[in-house]
């Protein structure tokens, strides 16, 4: 079990990639990478996206919360909450509802004005094609673009190399299109 950075822990040795090597090559054929290169691009592209999004998005995971409820709810750091295992408030397990949300209420009474005195099990993540093929991007511009080098001239010939974002070059970035298509999957609430 590892303790992410968005508040939660997972029973994973390390958070996977949002997409693997070989879905990687599924989407980019012709990309000459080696899979190493690969491997390290598709990691920082989806730690890139996490860390914009709030949370692990994709794939589902088991998750284990340690925090406090808000009065009459909980809200847990995740969208499309799939399944909650257990909750207990202060060692105890107590009924309650929930949504895919991440909202989770007690069918009787109030969450405790206590820090940590809540602990819930759930499963957590988005299957996503749009996900995927943005990770596939950013990390295919990061893979063909020549770090520091944006253009050459010649005499009469100009040569403009490919920018992972405006005035960019080399490395991971999200650009604007990233923003937009990842806005349904970024938590309200920072952790």
């Amino acid at each position: 079990m590892i303790h992410t950075p968005w508040g939660y822990s997972i029973d994973e040795d390390v958070i996977p990639p949002i997409i693997d090597v070989d879905t990687f090559r599924t989407l980019y054929p012709n990309m000459s990478s080696t899979d190493e290169a690969v491997a390290m691009v598709l990691d920082a592209a989806s730690a890139a996206i996490r860390d914009y999004c709030g949370w692990h998005v994709s794939p589902t995971l088991s998750c284990h919360f340690i925090g406090d409820g808000e009065g009459e709810l909980l809200v847990l750091p995740a969208m499309n909450v799939v399944e909650i295992s257990t909750l207990e408030v202060k060692g105890n397990a107590v009924d309650y509802e929930w949504r895919p949300s991440g909202l989770v209420r007690l069918t009787c009474g109030r969450f405790p004005d206590s820090w940590r005195s809540v602990e819930c099990d759930y499963e957590a993540g988005f299957e996503s094609a749009s996900v995927a093929q943005v990770v596939g991007q950013i990390a295919s511009n990061a893979l063909v673009a020549a770090p520091g080098v944006a253009s050459e001239r010649a005499g009469n010939v100009s040569i403009d190399y490919n920018k992972t974002g405006d005035g960019i070059t080399g490395g991971v970035s999200l650009l604007s299109r990233d923003y937009a298509t990842l806005a349904p999957y970024k938590l309200a609430r920072a952790w």
